[in-house]
């Protein structure tokens, strides 16, 4: 059985919400840029999705949009579950992203009022990985509820600028650079990670 894993992170710039719009909803609402839409088209054309049987994809308009173009092509309809929305940012308060994300990666169950750690979007997502029957499927999702994740596989550590690395295998499966699109192909038996590789 192989899970794969998808975040597309080319979303669309420039946008303005009203002052009273609910920060979640605004993430949930960002569509995808042009090049993140592109780059969503391109994933056709990789052979390694062609013995997908499920897509599942967050109810995001980012995942959503995403996970589109290769469901036409495998004639396959979208399954959508609050599952693999992201993490949960909860009441920011005088906090900023940048410094929440940062408190995030050294402390793994930090979390805001109402919002969501990095340990519990990972149990989240291994839960829903667990209840998949022997099928070999695509997750469309997000980078945080990913990282979540592979924290429960991979070796922790920091680089000299003191941003999280995670290893496996040691090979580097993440590290704080800011990429288009991150792909995880999860191989499992009988419920059990055996490999995890960044595509």
């Amino acid at each position: 059985m192989k899970v794969y894993l998808v975040s597309n992170n080319l979303l669309q710039e420039g946008l303005y919400y009203d002052n009273n719009t609910d920060l979640d909803i605004v993430r949930m609402t960002r569509p995808l840029s042009i090049e993140g839409d592109n780059l969503a088209k391109e994933l056709t054309n990789n052979n390694i999705f062609n013995d997908i049987e499920k897509i599942y994809t967050s109810l995001y308009s980012s995942s959503i949009s995403t996970s589109k173009y290769l469901a036409r092509k495998l004639d396959l309809r979208i399954n959508l579950t609050d599952k693999l929305n992201e993490c949960k940012v909860g009441m920011l308060g005088s906090k900023n992203m940048k410094m929440v994300k940062g408190l995030q990666d050294h402390e793994f169950s930090y979390k805001l009022p109402n919002g969501e750690s990095l340990i519990e979007v990972g149990n989240r997502l291994n839960n829903f990985i667990n209840n998949i029957n022997n099928e070999n499927v695509i997750l469309f999702t997000h980078k945080r509820i990913i990282l979540g994740y592979l924290l429960k596989y991979a070796k922790v550590g920091y680089n000299l600028d003191d941003n999280l690395i995670l290893s496996y295998n040691d090979n580097i499966i993440y590290d704080d650079t800011d990429t288009n699109i991150d792909i995880y192909e999860i191989e499992m038996e009988n419920n059990k990670v055996i490999n995890i590789s960044l595509l």
